[in-house]
């Protein structure tokens, strides 16, 4: 139960990370957001737990920043962050006081505001209609790919370049992710996207 409980866990970050991640590009990065900055507040549930976090975001999606804590069965409670900035991402454990750089170690996902046909391809992408999530017109997509080995299948739910809401679903597991409060054109304190130094 402990082992089926991580895997859940490894994907849940995978889902906080699929909005998250930078891409990376030699030429200025292309915005991944039609605002310049925002609060976000996510609720998660998986397998039945329901985990928060909450995502700041800078110049369009050039800074991100994701804040989460999760409690582990037998582990305790986890805090981590996943933040990127300059095209560069890090993954922060705050529990075991850990920076692992993680820049050209995750994969690039789609920037919904600027679709191309490589990305269409790649995750299998295709628009099965809009819905309303917080009062906000979404496209919404079906999209595959793979994490940590696994073969996930993905819906979400996306405005203005966002995801406000998500399933997930692998190996018989069902993540489901969702918006609870969205502030645009919010005012994000610059110290949020410093990488911590636990030396």
């Amino acid at each position: 139960m402990k082992a089926r409980f991580s895997i859940a866990c490894l994907l849940m970050l995978a889902c906080f990370s699929f909005s998250a991640l930078a891409q990376e590009e030699e030429k200025a990065p292309a915005k991944k957001y039609g605002f310049k900055s925002a609060i976000v507040k996510l609720s998660t549930d998986v397998m039945g737990q329901k985990i928060s976090s909450t995502t700041y975001i800078d110049d369009f999606g050039a800074k991100e920043c994701q804040k989460t804590k999760v409690s582990v069965p037998g582990a305790g409670e986890i805090e981590a962050a996943t933040i990127m900035k300059d095209g560069k991402v890090w993954a922060v454990d705050y529990s075991s006081k850990k920076v692992l750089d993680m820049t050209g170690k995750t994969d690039t996902p789609p920037n919904f505001l600027e679709l191309d046909e490589e990305s269409v391809k790649k995750y299998e992408l295709q628009e099965v209609g809009k819905e309303t999530v917080l009062d906000k017109e979404c496209t919404v997509y079906t999209m595959k790919e793979e994490v940590q080995g696994m073969k996930v299948d993905r819906k979400v739910w996306i405005y203005k370049g966002l995801m406000l809401k998500q399933e997930t679903s692998a190996v018989g597991m069902k993540i489901k992710a969702t918006v609870i409060e969205l502030q645009e054109d919010a005012a994000v304190l610059p110290q949020v996207f410093d990488i911590p130094n636990f030396e």
